[in-house]
C-alpha cells in the first residue's frame, strides 16, 4: 500500500460505516452531524479490526490514521454534500490531528475535536432555543416546515416554560419527515395540525410566524429540504414572517456553494413504477434567498443579510487541504 492510498477493503469498511448517514432521509442536519461522531469513534479503530488483515506496521501507523479519517471525512461530505455541519466536523478534526505523528496522538486528538463539536452544537441548540421562545407568541399557531432539531427543540423548550402555543405542518414529501416532526411534538406537549403539502396556502395565512430549519449557508441563501423556496414566498405573499433557524457551523466556503445539487435522490422513491417516458425528479433541497427570511435565528442573535460577510470569510478560510475541491 503506497503512502496517501487505503486498501480496497479499508474504503470498503468506510463506505460501509457511511451507509447509514447516506441512508437517512428524515433527520436534519444537526442530528445527522451528532450520528457522524459514531462513525469518526468508529473509524480511529479501523486499523484494529482482524478482518482487515493489516500487518503489524500497518495497524500503528499514523500516517495511514490520518488518511483513514481525510478519506472518512469526504465519504460523510460526499454523502451527504448538503449537510454543512459535516464539512465543518471533518474540517475541525482534520485540524486538529495534522500536526501528530504516533497513532495514539491522533485517536487523542480527533476524540477531543469531536467532544468539542458535539458540545458546541449542543450549546448552540440551547442559546437559539432561548432566542426563539420571544418569536413564538402566545395561543398562535406557528408553522414548521420538514423535520429539523434544531427547531424541534425550540419548540419544545418554548412548552416546557409554559407557553401554549400550537403547530401547523405539512408531510414534506416525498420522505414524510413532517410525520416524524408531529409525532416528536405531540410526545412534548404540543398539539399538531398535520396536512398535505398542496394544502400549505390554506394554513399558513393563520399562523403568527414560521420556523424551518437550515442544511447548509451560502452566500446565495440558506439550503433546507425542497419546498423551503415555496414555503418562503408564501410567507411573503401572506406577511407571515419566516425565521430559519441555524448554528453558525453551517455556514460553508464559496467552493461548495452548490454541492446540495448534487444531492438528487431515485426517482422510484417519489413513484415507484412510473410508466415508460415519465422522468420522475426527486430533488431533495433548494434554495431560499435571504430577502425572503425575516431573520437567521443562530447562537449568535438574529441575523440579517448585512451581518454575514464575517462568517463568510471565516469558513472560507483555514479549509483543510483534504477537504478542498480541485
Amino acid at each position: 500500500m503506497q503512502s496517501g492510498e487505503l486498501s480496497s477493503s479499508i474504503k470498503a469498511k468506510i463506505t460501509e460505516l457511511t451507509a447509514p448517514i447516506k441512508d437517512d432521509l428524515l433527520s436534519g442536519a444537526a442530528e445527522i452531524a451528532l450520528r457522524a461522531i459514531t462513525v469518526y469513534q468508529t473509524a480511529l479503530k479501523i486499523q484494529d479490526d482482524a478482518s482487515l488483515n493489516l500487518s503489524a506496521s500497518e495497524r500503528d501507523d499514523g500516517d495511514l490514521l490520518k488518511e483513514i479519517i481525510a478519506q472518512t471525512a469526504s465519504a460523510l461530505i460526499d454523502v451527504q454534500p448538503a449537510m454543512a455541519p459535516l464539512t465543518s466536523m471533518g474540517n475541525i478534526v482534520l485540524q486538529a490531528i495534522d500536526l501528530e505523528q504516533s497513532k495514539e496522538a491522533i485517536i487523542e486528538k480527533a476524540n477531543q475535536a469531536l467532544t468539542r463539536f458535539e458540545s458546541t452544537l449542543c450549546a448552540s441548540a440551547a442559546t437559539i432555543a432561548d432566542i426563539a421562545y420571544d418569536l413564538i407568541d402566545p395561543g398562535e399557531l406557528i408553522f414548521a416546515y420538514s423535520f429539523s432539531s434544531t427547531v424541534v427543540s425550540c419548540l419544545l423548550n418554548a412548552r416546557a416554560r409554559g407557553r401554549y402555543f400550537r403547530v401547523v405542518c405539512t408531510e414534506a414529501r416525498p420522505s414524510m419527515e413532517g410525520r416524524k416532526l408531529a409525532s416528536r411534538l405531540t410526545s412534548g406537549g404540543i398539539e399538531v395540525i398535520h396536512t398535505f403539502d398542496s394544502a400549505l396556502g390554506l394554513v399558513l395565512g393563520n399562523c403568527s410566524a414560521a420556523f424551518m430549519g437550515v442544511d447548509c449557508i451560502t452566500r446565495a441563501g440558506v439550503v433546507n429540504k425542497v419546498g423551503s423556496w415555496m414555503l418562503a414566498v408564501a410567507c411573503r405573499e401572506l406577511k407571515v414572517p419566516l425565521y430559519a433557524l441555524s448554528g453558525t457551523e453551517k455556514f460553508i466556503s464559496d467552493d461548495r456553494m452548490f454541492d446540495f445539487e448534487k444531492h438528487e435522490r431515485p426517482g422510484s422513491e417519489v413513484w415507484e413504477g412510473a410508466p415508460k417516458g415519465v422522468a420522475v425528479l426527486n430533488h431533495q433541497f433548494d434554495l431560499v434567498p435571504f430577502e425572503l427570511l425575516t431573520g437567521l435565528v443562530t447562537e449568535n442573535g438574529i441575523l440579517k443579510e448585512k451581518d454575514l460577510d464575517p462568517y463568510f470569510s471565516d469558513s472560507n478560510a483555514g479549509v483543510h487541504k483534504a477537504l478542498k475541491l480541485s
